[in-house]
């Protein structure tokens, strides 16, 4: 059916050049002899064409399918034109699917790593019932303050994708975000008696309460993961920044450019068997998504400062 356009084309040309005899008294045996020795050429010509067109069309099914680059020997222009377009559209969706393979396997090691993590202090819980008939309040708390802190990791990382929809920005006291903070990890300031020392003034910023409360979490909980014992963590606001300062195991100057990276847990995550290298992954991120701008400063066995700094124009006068 494809081919019913040159079809009539032929006819159309032999019944003008008809005309053309009629008109000028030529002989009709030159129109009789022009069918004679051009029909058969261009029938075999018009099969020929259906054939390999069959015949690409084929091969553009297959190699769609399969994924692969589409080989055949073009027969014009056009068909030359279009493999080179549809190899290169290949290669893009190649190319493509290769990524979208990538993160599928990379979100599934994480959510693997922390099902891990969350069994640990559940496991943790069920040594002390089984060797204790009696178990610490403190012991219970941190444990399931540790579970609820990775099941948040989990959740927030899922909600990244699509993280535009659940911002509510407006004027929030950063002291009272600091005392709550403060408040809900208390148990593991008090596990490893660590002293909050907190200078924060009431200074009142534009910004998501919920999502600066998780990026501080996130950074009080590695000053506290990597504290030592009977020490001090810091939390102060000065050059409208907040900063959380810890005098622990601090950062190898070779880890610390990559300490944002998903799944890096450097040195001293290698160390901790609670590291799953996302923590500040997120709070990085989401300090983006909010207007904020997270530094890590740190030298080894010196501790770390986690710096969140506020532009001028979201803090009030």
């Amino acid at each position: 059916m494809a081919k019913w356009p040159s079809f009539m084309m032929y006819l159309g040309s032999i019944s003008f050049l008809g005309l053309l005899c009629f008109l000028y008294n030529i002989d009709f045996m030159l129109i009789a002899d022009l069918i004679r020795f051009t029909f058969i050429p261009f029938v075999l010509l018009l099969f020929y064409r259906v054939y390999h067109e069959d015949k690409l069309l084929k091969k553009l099914k297959k190699a769609y399918l399969q994924g692969q680059l589409l080989s055949a020997v073009p027969h014009s222009l056009t068909e030359r034109t279009f493999i080179e377009y549809f190899n290169r559209a290949q290669q893009q969706r190649s190319q493509y699917e290769k990524k979208i393979q990538e993160k599928f396997k990379q979100h599934r090691d994480y959510l693997v790593m922390w099902s891990h993590e969350i069994k640990t202090p559940l496991i943790a819980l069920s040594l002390l019932a089984e060797n204790k008939n009696e178990v610490a309040s403190v012991d219970v708390q941190g444990q399931v303050a540790l579970a609820y802190h990775q099941l948040d990791l989990i959740l927030t990382y899922e909600r990244l994708a699509d993280f535009n929809h659940d911002l509510n920005f407006k004027w929030s006291s950063v002291d009272n975000i600091v005392e709550t903070i403060i408040k809900k990890y208390a148990v593991f300031f008090i596990r490893k008696n660590i002293t909050p020392r907190v200078k924060v003034s009431t200074v009142k910023i534009l910004t998501d309460p919920k999502w600066l409360s998780f990026i501080l979490e996130q950074l009080l909980m590695n000053a506290l993961k990597y504290s030592k014992k009977n020490t001090l963590i810091e939390i102060e606001w000065r050059d409208n920044t907040i900063k959380i300062i810890d005098s622990g195991a601090g950062i190898d100057a070779s880890d610390l450019p990559r300490v944002f990276e998903p799944g890096f847990t450097g040195n001293n995550g290698r160390s901790h068997d609670s590291a799953t290298g996302m923590g500040l992954y997120l709070a990085q991120q989401i300090s983006k998504i909010i207007g904020l701008k997270l530094t890590i400063k740190s030298k080894t066995r010196k501790g770390t400062s986690a710096i969140l700094s506020i532009s001028e124009d979201k803090i009030e006068k």
